[in-house]
């Protein structure tokens, strides 16, 4: 099973949206980038208005106590 990412993008205007997804990098939908938030919510946003994308794999639990 792959670890979920957290995602954290920057728009050029200074939002900043963050995120939980299990994939290690960005979905095009309809030319827009998909984010999938916390709550169960989808962002699309233009590739033209993201200024900084970072994802970082979610360390939980079960991984940091298996032997």
């Amino acid at each position: 099973m792959t670890a979920p990412y957290r995602i954290t993008v920057t728009t050029k205007s200074g939002e900043t949206h963050t995120g939980l997804m299990n994939r290690s990098q960005p979905e095009m939908v309809n030319g827009f980038i998909g984010v999938a938030r916390e709550d169960g919510a989808w962002i699309y946003l233009a590739p033209d208005d993201v200024l900084k994308m970072e994802y970082v794999p979610e360390v939980g639990d079960t991984e940091t106590n298996a032997q």
